[in-house]
């Protein structure tokens, strides 16, 4: 996978969430229509990057942005601030691709 893609991915799974939560804001719950996709892309990931670069990817998708549109920031072992932006997310799981 190259950055190019990723951020295809990403992008994609950060739409599907969006949109999902604009219209359960409205009273739709597309919950049941959704999770398939979720399943889908969830396994292709699985496939693509070890467990710990899976689970960084999970948290800028479903973590990072809380209920009350907050931003939870990460930092690497220096104190340097990682997984902001989809380029930093992919500098951050890019060395756990697997081979």
């Amino acid at each position: 996978m190259n950055f190019k893609e990723f951020k295809i991915v990403i992008e994609t799974l950060q739409n599907i969430s969006e949109r999902s939560h604009s219209l359960y804001r409205l009273g739709l719950d597309l919950l049941d229509y959704d999770e398939p996709h979720h399943k889908v892309f969830s396994i292709l990931l699985n496939s693509i990057f070890k467990e710990q670069g899976k689970d960084w990817i999970d948290w800028y998708l479903y973590e990072r942005v809380g209920f009350k549109e907050d931003v939870l920031k990460a930092t690497d072992e220096n104190g340097n601030e990682i997984c902001h932006n989809i380029k930093s997310l992919w500098e951050t799981v890019k060395p756990y691709i697997k081979q």
